[in-house]
Formats: structure tokens, C-alpha cells, sequence
């Protein structure tokens, strides 16, 4: 099943408006789908839940092809019907909804898998990473949301960001959090620059 879904997602991720996006494109929901390949082994998370949180990983943003905002409701809408033209049952079908749905911001996962896509998206704040994919949010937003900002907004909005988001797996609040300190120490950094 997930090779279906990774070629059905890689042409619609290509070919859409999505391809036009510096930060939500391909080249992210491939990350996202390897660092849920990567949370599920370190996690000993099972072979049939891992599958079902790759084929997640891969719809979640296709709902950029439609709209930028609340996106993720037409996510759900082009996974479920892809799906269904594929014979998956119902229940799978729900269960990867859900894990799609808990990416919403604020974040909110009611299961484990949930919790697992949700750190998988946000796995970046915790890596050197986290600037460059930033600087390819900033352009998005100035592109689709006409969000302008001064450096030092930008700078502010991304301490804020870092702080107020959390990881949901232990895991994640053991493994990674260690890297999205070292990051808000950075931002602090830089802010300390612009009060100089």
C-alpha cells in the first residue's frame, strides 16, 4: 500500500500548487515520511502501525494542493477517497485521518500514532535544520498569507514558536527536546544581537 500512496503523493505534491511552496512541498513530506520511519524503530512501534503512520506522513499535506488554510481537512478528503479506490478498510482509513487531523495546530493527538506524526512533522525544531527550514516558512508566508516581518520579529516569532510547542511521544520529550533547546538557546542569541 504505501508505495501506492508515496507514487499517488509525489505527482500530486509535484504537479500541484504544492510544488510552487518553499517550506510544505515534497522535499518536506518526504522528511516527514523518514522521521516516521525513523521514531517507529526507535519507538519498536509495530509493522502494521508503521505502515498505517507512512501513508499518513504522505497525505498530510496534500491538502496544499487546495487550500492553504485548514488545509488538512482536504488532506483527509484526497486520502480517504485515494483509499477507498484502493480497498482499504474504514477503520484504517479513520485511524489515518486522525493522525492526520492531530497536526491541526495547536497540536492535538489522542493516540500514540498521532502523537508519533505529530513529532515527525515538528522533528526539524529539534535539528541544525530548524533556520534553513524556517527561512523557507518566512518566503511562504510572505508568499501566501502576505505575513511581513522585520528580522527581529521573525526572529521573536520563532522563540515563541519553540517554546510553546512540545513534543508528544516520550520519546520525543527525552530525544528531542535536547535538540530544540539547544535551538531556543540560539534564537536567544541572536535577539540578544538586536538588543545590543
Amino acid at each position: 500500500m504505501s508505495s501506492s500512496v508515496a507514487a499517488y503523493c509525489t505527482d500530486l505534491l509535484t504537479i500541484s500548487k504544492c510544488k510552487e511552496l518553499p517550506f510544505h512541498n515534497l522535499e518536506h513530506t518526504k522528511e516527514v515520511v523518514q522521521n516516521v520511519k525513523y521514531l517507529c524503530a526507535a519507538m519498536d512501534i509495530n509493522h502494521v502501525d508503521t505502515e498505517l503512520l507512512i501513508v499518513s506522513a504522505w497525505f498530510h499535506d496534500t491538502g496544499f494542493s487546495k487550500t492553504y488554510k485548514g488545509h488538512e481537512d482536504e488532506s483527509k478528503k484526497i486520502a480517504t477517497k485515494f483509499l477507498l479506490e484502493l480497498g482499504i478498510r474504514n477503520e484504517m482509513i479513520e485511524n489515518i485521518c486522525l493522525c492526520i487531523d492531530a497536526t491541526k495546530m495547536p497540536q492535538n493527538p489522542t493516540t500514540v500514532l498521532a502523537a508519533i506524526l505529530c513529532d515527525a512533522d515538528f522533528f526539524h525544531i529539534s535539528t541544525p535544520h530548524f533556520y534553513y527550514r524556517k527561512l523557507l516558512l518566512r518566503r511562504e508566508w510572505e508568499m501566501n498569507c502576505k505575513k511581513r516581518t522585520t528580522d527581529k520579529k521573525w526572529h521573536q516569532l520563532n522563540l515563541d514558536f519553540l517554546k510553546n510547542v512540545h513534543f508528544k511521544t516520550e520519546y520525543g520529550k527525552n530525544a528531542l527536546e535536547v535538540g530544540k533547546q539547544e535551538n531556543i538557546k540560539k534564537v536567544q542569541r541572536i535577539l540578544e544581537y538586536y538588543d545590543e
